[in-house]
């Protein structure tokens, strides 16, 4: 389930600078697959960071996510036609601190999905070991 919308991007940047980013055949509508990989490469910086102390994808997808990954897939967008602007890769260092902090324990998503903690009893390796049977003490 992504953190933003196709939709939520137009809303962000308009119609016309969605074309400019995500017509790659020049037919004059942005190409749904390619809205569709920017989104997933933002989902997927997002949940690099968040997975550490998280279940991803968290659901329900809180508002300061959504807008996150927004931000992010915009600037996947320009990035993939190298016109990533100044104002973008500030915001795009920004998130990346924010998420730094919500690890940290600085900031929060607003809801509480925390990742279930690991049983105790997690599986291992057991084994047992058998005396020698031959050595430099022992005769063959």
């Amino acid at each position: 389930m992504p953190y933003c919308t196709q939709a939520d991007i137009l809303t962000r940047i308009g119609a016309e600078e969605l074309v400019a980013l995500a017509d790659l055949d020049d037919d004059g509508t942005a190409d749904a697959a390619t809205v569709a990989e920017a989104i997933a490469d933002a989902d997927g910086h997002l949940n690099s960071y968040l997975e550490t102390k998280f279940t991803v994808p968290i659901a329900p997808v809180p508002d300061v996510l959504v807008k996150r990954s927004t931000s992010l897939a915009i600037y996947f967008l320009q990035l993939r036609r190298n016109s990533v602007t100044e104002d973008m890769q500030k915001e795009y260092d920004r998130i990346s601190d924010w998420l730094k902090d919500i690890l940290s324990g600085k900031a929060s998503l607003g809801v509480s999905v925390a990742k279930p903690a690991e049983s105790s009893a997690a599986a291992g390796v057991d084994y047992s070991v058998k005396g020698r049977v031959f050595g430099r003490d022992e005769p063959l």
